[in-house]
């Protein structure tokens, strides 16, 4: 017995016709709105670019913590530190650098530590120069101040040519100048001249 179509059918027919002519165009419509509401780009709200020369930097070289260690002609040992190093162009031996430590060591066991702001220091040499608010440490209780210290690790001599000050078992004191050098027996030993002024503190 053939079916009779319901009313029903022949509208749920009719609605999905309409609903696959209208789908492909409500897209179209769409699309074409988002191209058409799209904000034209400013140049000039770029993100800018800092202004930074890239062949210097390539040319700048550095060393991150770099050390150098050795010993001197009478047996002191050396250790010396810096947060940062940049070699010379001319010569990579020879380098600037920040945050400097000296550390000496000699044999009979005696240590000075020397700190510094800036310093430059030459590998091949053994030659360095610390300055920039210099601070003397040594096992004795010594505490010195000065800006500036220079001389070599090979055969240690290191010399403070300004006015040095500090404190120590002693007392306060203050000098024009004052050298870390060796004695015979290889030990490290301090001299200070140029007018040396003491203000003794007797021990308690």
């Amino acid at each position: 017995m053939a079916r009779i179509p319901h009313r029903a059918d022949n509208l749920h027919s009719r609605i999905v016709r309409l609903i696959r002519i209208l789908l492909p165009i409500s897209a179209l419509a769409l699309l074409s709105t988002t191209f058409l509401l799209a904000r034209r780009v400013n140049p000039e709200d770029a993100i800018p670019i800092a202004e930074v020369d890239v062949s210097e930097r390539a040319r700048e070289r550095q060393l991150t913590m770099p050390r150098f260690t050795g010993v001197s002609r009478e047996g002191t040992s050396f250790d010396l530190s810096a947060r940062v190093a940049r070699p010379d162009a001319g010569d990579p031996r020879r380098m600037s650098a920040d945050a400097m430590e000296l550390v000496l060591s000699d044999p009979a066991g005696g240590r000075a530590q020397v700190r510094s702001d800036h310093g430059h220091v030459d590998t091949a040499t053994r030659q360095v120069e610390l300055d920039g608010a210099v601070r003397i440490e040594t096992s004795t209780g010594y505490r010195m101040d000065t800006d500036r210290i220079e001389g070599t690790l090979g055969r240690l001599d290191v010399v403070a040519p300004g006015e040095v000050t500090g404190d120590g078992p002693l007392g306060t004191f203050r000098a024009g100048a004052f050298r870390i050098d060796e004695d015979a027996t290889g030990a490290v030993r301090m001299v200070f001249t140029d007018g040396v002024n003491l203000l003794y503190r007797p021990p308690t």
